[in-house]
């Protein structure tokens, strides 16, 4: 193995070099941190520290698999797959897995989703007699997953002391904590939460992953919260060997629970931790990097960096007010168009971005109308679909019998006559008799009586409990998932069930195409990892994006700025550069919120590459009424000088023969196009 430690910058090199005591790369947005955790990873092994007892940490499978991958082009594969390269939660689970009977639950455990999560909600509030359409089910599994991510009770929680669902979000916690372990489940914040009470009461096991693991790298460390502090802080405590990346000029997740102070505190957190910041971007001009460093400055709880770059001015950026609404969304339109003929750029090449998602709807109607190709990013959960989430749940059922949320919800689809008042008192027949529900489900199917089952349901329930046993020895036993997989698909008659159960023919086909995309992602996953149904599984609870068809058609990328923060485009629309959608009128109350919403807006401005668009408008209709705009109090934030003089300008004259021009070079090219 041979590295290259000369294709580093100074800074990245001295990052790069530092092996033991805990370590803060303030990584600037651009400044190339992946490429500095990679060739630490393989500097370390260079060094003579065993691959397996590295560790390295990120927030996606997306991104731990382009680490992956880094880190094998860089020392060979061999040695890659044996470095810890691994999410959170998929760490957690991996403890978990092995550990979890400590903590008095069964091997066999499920991960509740969020929709089966708020199933479970639902259920406690009808147990506690609440009404779930006066108490939202949603709301409340809001204020309990963030309390567990602060590793606390939500009336502990001092931001939420005064929320008027307090004392209901209290009651619901421990009787939802309750209904889980009777499930023998586990929630997305339970992969974390419990690991670090495995931790606390259980030393041995600490130790043992503490002395296994002696260097620790975490990225985008300024998105963590209590909790994963904690977890990483337990396996560091002896050997303090941690790295940790990231910016705090990109922390916008508090919505999710995100600490900005952790990567404030680090050196309060580890002793003698040595700092050093990443400030050369390698993917912007300085004409944008000038207006960022000038954004971010006016934020007075941050790490003072200062971007710069090798690629020159550029262009100036450019502002526009727009009359309205729909205005802006043609102007944007036209603009793409205009880029795109004279700048020969694909459409890709685009993006929109927006502080919520309600503000893409009129620029997808603009896009139609010109026929612009575009993909709304993150505007639908594939996994939250019914019919995917119906046949997910017959693939956990036919791997674990025992899964008793799975096998409840497919226990009638497609239909066998076992409606939700038969499986409510299986359920109670189970308990009466202290078996699971699935060895309930097979006592019945021989013979057991339940009021309400008559003989043809009992024989549907039969051949429905000879199924999944069946599957589940072929799935344990099969080194072809995929084939057995449509071979259950096949069985159950499920494409006829999909297209008997919809009037509409389209709606239907839509339907069976979403199943067909779960089939063709269990393959894609076979032939990548030659994995198993368990794997594969896994990793579509860990990141349910990373099962789904990845986008490459060339679209205008349109998506909110939290969407896309880690992305990089040649050209970005800033749009609705207003006050009250950015900074968003909910974060008006307080300055911190005000910070957050100007990090966001720095996330956004640092996406271009080449040009930069901040979009306003002077309208917006809201409710039906024209309601008046101000502009965004963070454009004046931005010096003059670095925006474009001309279209600065606010000359209705001006604003119409600049769309006018985009619009005629829209009609040229669309001539040329079909002239035949």
């Amino acid at each position: 193995m041979e590295l290259n430690l000369h294709l580093l910058n100074p800074e990245q090199r001295q990052a790069v070099e530092h092996i033991d005591g805990p370590l803060l790369i303030l990584a600037g947005a651009g400044s190339g941190k992946t490429r500095v955790i990679t060739h630490r990873i393989g500097y370390l092994i260079d060094q003579g520290v065993a691959p397996d007892q590295i560790l390295a940490v990120s927030f996606t499978n997306k991104a731990a698999q382009e680490m992956r991958e880094r880190v094998g082009h860089l020392i060979g594969t061999s040695l890659s797959n044996r470095v810890h390269l691994s999410t959170f939660h998929s760490l957690g689970l991996d403890i978990l897995k092995k550990h979890i009977e400590k903590l008095g639950y069964r091997r066999t455990f499920t991960i509740l989703d969020q929709g089966d999560q708020i199933s479970l909600v639902k259920d406690v509030l009808k147990d506690l007699k609440l009404d779930p359409s006066k108490v939202d089910p949603s709301d409340l599994l809001f204020l309990i997953s963030r309390a567990k991510m602060a590793f606390l009770e939500p009336s502990k929680m001092p931001e939420f002391r005064y929320h008027p669902l307090m004392p209901f979000a209290q009651k619901t916690y421990r009787h939802y904590q309750a209904a889980l372990r009777g499930l023998n489940a586990v929630d997305f914040d339970d992969l974390i939460c419990l690991p670090v009470r495995l931790f606390e009461e259980h030393e041995k096991v600490r130790r043992r992953y503490a002395s296994h693991y002696k260097y620790v790298m975490v990225d985008e460390y300024q998105d963590t919260n209590h909790t994963q502090l904690m977890f990483m802080e337990a396996i560091v405590r002896e050997h303090q060997n941690i790295c940790v990346v990231g910016d705090d000029d990109q922390s916008i997740y508090a919505f999710r629970g995100a600490v900005s102070g952790n990567i404030l505190q680090v050196e309060k957190t580890f002793k003698n931790t040595r700092v050093i910041k990443l400030e050369q971007n390698y993917r912007s001009t300085n004409g944008i990097l000038r207006a960022a460093n000038a954004l971010i400055a006016n934020n007075s709880a941050r790490k003072e960096k200062n971007l710069w770059s090798n690629n020159g001015d550029g262009d100036p950026i450019t502002m526009v007010e727009s009359k309205d609404e729909r205005e802006e969304a043609e102007y944007v339109a036209a603009e793409i168009e205009a880029l795109r003929f004279h700048l020969r750029l694909n459409y890709r090449d685009f993006a929109v971005l927006f502080r919520v998602n309600p503000q893409a709807r009129l620029f997808e109607e603009a896009f139609r109308t010109y026929n612009i190709p575009y993909q709304l990013v993150g505007a639908a959960e594939f996994f939250d679909r019914k019919e995917v989430k119906d046949f997910i749940a017959f693939l956990k059922a036919c791997l674990n019998p025992e899964d008793e949320v799975s096998m409840r919800r497919i226990v009638n689809v497609p239909p066998r006559g076992i409606g939700t008042q038969t499986v409510e008192k299986i359920s109670v027949w189970a308990a009466e008799h202290q078996v699971s529900f699935f060895e309930a489900l097979k006592s019945v199917s021989a013979g057991a009586q339940i009021d309400g089952m008559n003989h043809a349901s009992h024989e549907h329930l039969k051949t429905f409990i000879q199924l999944i046993e069946n599957f589940h020895q072929e799935f344990n036993a099969t080194t072809h998932i995929s084939q057995s997989a449509r071979s259950l698909l096949h069985e159950l008659n499920f494409v006829d069930y999909l297209r008997s159960a919809e009037k509409s023919p389209k709606v239907a086909s839509r339907r069976i195409e979403n199943v067909q995309q779960v089939l063709a992602s269990i393959a894609q996953f076979e032939s990548r990892a030659g994995g198993t149904l368990d794997g594969f599984l896994t990793r579509i609870i860990l990141d349910q994006s990373s099962a789904s068809k990845e986008n490459e058609e060339d679209a205008v990328q349109c998506m909110t700025l939290h969407a896309s923060k880690g992305l990089e485009f040649p050209v970005v629309f800033m749009v609705g550069l207003e006050e009250g959608y950015l900074p968003h009128e909910r974060s008006l109350v307080n300055q911190a919120g005000i910070e957050e919403e100007r990090r966001l807006a720095y996330v956004g401005v640092t996406r271009a590459q080449k040009k930069l668009y901040l979009s306003l408008s002077a309208e917006r209709s809201r409710f039906g009424k024209k309601d008046e705009r101000s502009p965004s109090r963070f454009l004046s934030e931005i010096p003059k000088e670095m925006i474009d003089s001309n279209m600065a300008s606010l000359n209705p004259k001006l604003r119409e023969m600049k769309n006018d021009l985009n619009l005629k070079y829209l009609e040229a090219m669309r001539a040329q196009l079909f002239s035949d």
